[in-house]
């Protein structure tokens, strides 16, 4: 009787918030890169709109450094991260499917329960692949920096 509350009740509502979870995720890296691309194409006008005023270039480039550091951060380790959430929503859902079928019997049954250890193989290799890889790239991928292109020549006597 447990076993018939769990696979009807407490994994489908898991399935449902990790699939919620994961989408959700991927929507906001998706507005985060839109808003990025808003923001070089918003600097590119106020680049033409300061013409020669040197303060307001200051100001300029300033606005259009922040935003190559962040477009160079998420244009390396965002498509591994969202690579690996898609992932482990495949590993998640290969899983839930193999807990649902682990009752039946027969042959069609027996497929059935390979191919979804088959792919839930798959996808928790591809989950660790792509969340070691997005943590490397986290770790050495360099940080665009302009502190020293500011710094004063005269430093270095």
């Amino acid at each position: 009787m447990k076993d018939a509350n769990l696979t009807s009740g407490g994994l489908s509502l898991l399935l449902i918030a990790v699939t919620v979870a994961v989408i959700a995720f991927v929507v906001y890296r998706r507005r985060e890169t839109a808003a990025l691309q808003r923001d070089a194409s918003l600097a590119r006008d106020l680049r033409d709109a300061a013409g020669d005023d040197a303060v307001r270039l200051a100001a300029v480039d300033e606005f259009e450094t922040t935003i190559y550091q962040r477009l160079f951060y998420t244009s390396v380790v965002g498509p591994k991260i969202r690579s690996a959430a898609f992932s482990l929503l495949g590993l998640a859902l290969s899983l839930g499917l193999a807990v649902l079928i682990a009752p039946l019997s027969g042959f069609t049954a027996t497929s059935a329960k390979v191919v979804t250890g088959a792919l839930a193989i798959g996808f928790g290799i591809a989950t660790i692949v792509f969340g070691a890889w997005a943590l490397y790239h986290l770790i050495s991928t360099p940080r665009v920096s302009f502190v020293e292109s500011y710094a004063d020549d005269n430093d270095d006597d």
